[in-house]
């Protein structure tokens, strides 16, 4: 997988067939979408591409604005690579890029930078200074330019749309399984081990911690997890995804996870950590007793849901 992250002219000298869009959580509709862009790449000689922004508009836009996001973009640039997209080019959003009008937009970017040959949005694609651009005259100056514009029809489960939005709202309100099978795939959060305060090893859980890029998270609270990466097996094991409001005033989210029964040294280690359920919501307590307490009936709660449930990813790590 190659990342590129200041497209110039020439870098895509062999030509692409390329994807643009955010692509949060990389579910089945993106699956899809991801393999009409690789077969038809295949097909043509050229190499399938995703192209992305960062930031995000609206967060561009409004900086008090947080996407509560359902993956990192480490976690959607594995998922598309699992789906066979061969390079990712991310490309800075910045004032210069907002008011490029459609026309400049098509020229700067999918003709000088990346050298489009067959471009795959959806029909509600919008793009260029204000949204001024969308899909019909996308394919108006794709035609005029040399290279092809293909939509691509949404994605149902269960007779409802397939869309980041839903998913996102279903891991607000806790709902994994029903996220997780919009997504198609588990939802993982990968990363490497940092160091952390040590407060959880101070009362009887020491958690391996784990930094989540972003400004918010779709998924906060009390989870069930799979740990990938330590052992040759996945290790059953209790987390918590959010801002830690008991013991620290921050914006950083943090997902720490404690494995009962596990001595190691984690620190620096690339692992992953696969979601089976969400248990309760993020909270404050008045007291490191009283949260201590409810610690040990939420291990026990994520110990029993686990022993009933085997991970469905492989372990062979990022």
């Amino acid at each position: 997988m190659k990342i590129i992250r200041r497209p110039r002219p020439h870098t895509f000298a062999k030509g692409t067939a390329l994807t643009i869009g955010n692509f949060d959580g990389v579910h089945s509709g993106h699956a899809e979408l991801f393999s009409r862009v690789v077969a038809a790449a295949h097909a043509q000689g050229l190499v399938p591409t995703v192209v992305t922004l960062h930031p995000h508009p609206k967060e561009f836009f409004n900086p008090d604005f947080k996407l509560d996001r359902i993956s990192t973009l480490r976690d959607r640039i594995i998922e598309m690579k699992r789906c066979g997209i061969e390079q990712v080019c991310i490309l800075p959003f910045n004032r210069r890029m907002a008011s490029l009008a459609p026309e400049a937009f098509v020229q700067e970017v999918l003709l000088n930078q990346l050298n489009a040959k067959q471009v795959w949005v959806g029909d509600d694609f919008r793009f260029g200074a204000k949204r001024a651009g969308d899909f019909a005259l996308l394919r108006g100056l794709g035609e005029s330019s040399g290279f092809e514009v293909n939509d691509l029809a949404e994605v149902q489960t269960d007779g409802s749309r397939v869309s980041s939005s839903n998913i996102r709202e279903a891991l607000k309100a806790g709902d994994v399984a029903k996220a997780t099978h919009m997504l198609g795939h588990p939802l993982v959060y990968s990363g490497h081990i940092v160091h952390g305060k040590k407060l959880g090893r101070t009362l009887g859980f020491p958690t391996m911690n784990l930094r989540i890029a972003g400004r918010a998270s779709a998924l906060t609270g009390i989870l069930a997890v799979w740990v990938h990466g330590l052992e040759p097996q996945p290790l059953p094991a209790v987390a918590s995804m959010g801002v830690r409001p008991t013991v620290e005033q921050s914006d950083q989210i943090l997902l720490e996870t404690f494995i009962p029964d596990w001595q190691g040294n984690a620190y620096g280690k690339l692992l992953r950590i696969e979601v089976l359920a969400h248990i309760r919501p993020e909270q404050h307590f008045d007291s490191l007793d009283t949260m201590v307490e409810q610690m040990h009936k939420d291990t026990a709660k994520a110990m029993a849901m686990l022993d009933a449930n085997q991970p469905k990813i492989s372990n062979t790590g990022c």
